[in-house]
This record gives C-alpha cells, structure tokens and sequence, in this order.
C-alpha cells in the first residue's frame, strides 16, 4: 500500500552535517532516504492519502509559517501535491522562520522497507 511518512524538525539553526548523518541524532538527514534511520521521535505521522498528507503539510506551514520573504505557502503546497504523485513522491520541505529552522519532510516509504509506522492494513 503506497504512504508517506511525515517528519519534522524545528532547530535554532541548519544542523551541522556531522550531526545529519548520525542515525542517533533527532535532526533531519542529508539524504531523504536516512529519514526510517532516525529516531523515531521525529516521525509526525503516517498517510495513505495525498489529501490527508496535504492536509498535514498545510497545518504545519500555517503553525510555522516561513519567513515573509521566503517561498508562499501556498505555492510549496502545489508543489508538494505534484511531487508526492510522482516518482519518488518524497516532499522536502525546509525553511527558516522569524526565529528557527524547520524542516517538514513527507517520504514515500520504499516497497522494500524499512517502514517505521506501517499503516493499517499494509501487511508489513
């Protein structure tokens, strides 16, 4: 069953690398595909609909909006909707606020796994 994972992070700033390729760290990954790898704490929720993952994406841009300046809302969440139907259907999602770094990433969980919340009815 196709799904994505949502993952989040806010920070005072962008996480040195040394600390994005540590598994054991709570920030996002250099490479989208590390996300399962992370703590679990960072995982936000599972979705088997585009709409509920837009639903999702569009909150947390609402509860931490981009600086003013930055690309509007509304124009990532149109972006994201084309990204998540196509190949890979992973949304990356990251930005400076007012006063933080926040990182809001959808990934389409492989078919071969690993899936770190496996959504009902998915056999895995």
């Amino acid at each position: 069953m196709p799904h994505w994972h949502a993952y989040t992070y806010t920070g005072h700033t962008r996480p040195p690398d040394r600390e994005a390729r540590d598994p054991n760290s709570p920030t996002p990954p250099l490479v989208v595909a590390d996300w399962p790898r992370k703590p679990r704490s960072m995982l936000a929720g599972t979705f088997t609909a585009v709409d509920d993952a837009m639903g999702w994406l569009a909150k947390q841009l609402a509860d931490t909006p981009p600086l003013t300046t930055a690309i509007a809302p509304e124009l990532i969440i149109g972006y994201a909707r084309e990204r998540l139907t196509q190949e890979p259907g992973d949304q990356v999602t990251r930005y400076y606020t007012a006063g933080s770094y926040a990182c809001r990433d959808l990934v389409r969980c492989p078919p071969a796994g690993p899936c770190p919340d496996p959504p009902e009815g998915a056999g895995r």
